[in-house]
């Protein structure tokens, strides 16, 4: 059996390569030396280096001519493809630090990706034009199981469970409005107490929104829990039939976008106040593609703004 010491077996450099290639094509090392930038000497003893590497000669060289050995041109083809190879991948990555080709892949939660995530994916683009942008528009539970498997580079969420191997960069508490139409008896007030909603047809996001559970998680301890008259899936959804006049919702700060685009209005919910916190998740000791930190430096921008505005 033949036992190959690949530790202490080297493998020919680039630069070598190129050596080899320039004096293939010229015929000569006075002219190839100049090709490649090396002196006469030092491109012979490249030649060389690669040839002992090898195990034997490339070329035939005479007074008056250099040619490929049989070896040599049979190693051509192959060392052309390495050197074209090298540069193609040097050329790719150099594009994706550039930014000029990649993709990112985001998990989002919906209130915030109906909201908020429209005008920062609009600056991104508007600077990136050639990036993809992949969104997970998903509960928090699988915005973190996306981030954890690699699925999404990053996610913009609630803070997950404790201990599951991710990192929550908190950007924003945000507080929670009540939406109404802007005629409704309710508009106008500085503050909508959670006995008042109560007087009303409540359209409440489903059990498995963390809308939903932030909304139940402050009211249910006062003993002022809100019985839905509908529950739906979508923000949008709860949108129209706000617009239509069947009942109010309340919803983070962050969702005033998609309800003022239905013309609505927003009145912050006291008695008790009810806020969430939202932030950016990523896989723990791992740093982001620099794609993704661009786009999640949109997400910290974006929140920095709403929370100046009062969200």
């Amino acid at each position: 059996m033949i036992m190959i010491d690949l530790e202490n077996k080297r493998l020919a450099s680039l630069q070598q390569l190129r050596a080899f290639l320039a004096v293939a094509e010229t015929g000569s090392f006075v002219a190839a030396s100049s090709r490649v930038g090396l002196s006469q000497p030092a491109l012979s003893l490249t030649v060389k280096a690669l040839e002992e590497e090898l195990g034997g000669r490339l070329f035939d060289r005479t007074s008056r001519r250099v040619a490929l050995t049989s070896e040599g041109r049979q190693f051509r083809p192959a060392a052309a493809r390495l050197v074209a190879d090298w540069h193609a991948a040097f050329d790719d990555i150099r594009s994706l630090f550039r930014m000029e080709r990649g993709r990112v892949s985001t998990a989002v939660l919906p209130s915030v990706a109906v909201g908020l995530f429209p005008a920062i994916a609009a600056g991104f683009t508007a600077d990136h034009p050639n990036i993809d942008i992949e969104v997970f528009d998903v509960i928090a539970e699988r915005a973190a199981e996306l981030v954890y498997s690699g699925r999404a580079d990053f996610g913009c969420s609630v803070a997950p469970a404790e201990g599951g191997g991710l990192d929550f960069e908190p950007l924003l508490d945000e507080r929670f409005l009540v939406v109404h139409p802007p005629d409704h008896p309710l508009a106008g007030s500085k503050g909508i107490a959670a006995k008042q909603l109560a007087a009303e047809p409540f359209i409440a996001l489903s059990r498995a929104s963390s809308v939903r559970h932030a909304v139940d998680a402050a009211l249910e301890p006062a003993g002022r829990r809100i019985r839905p008259q509908f529950e739906v899936e979508q923000l949008s959804t709860a949108a129209t039939l706000i617009a239509a006049g069947q009942g109010l919702t309340a919803v983070p700060a962050s969702c005033m976008a998609l309800m003022r685009l239905h013309g609505l209005a927003g009145t912050p919910l006291v008695e008790p106040e009810v806020s969430r916190t939202v932030g950016l998740l990523r896989r723990q000791g791992l740093s982001l593609p620099i794609a993704a930190a661009r786009l999640a430096a949109g997400f910290r921008e974006g929140f920095a703004a709403l929370a100046q505005e009062g969200g």
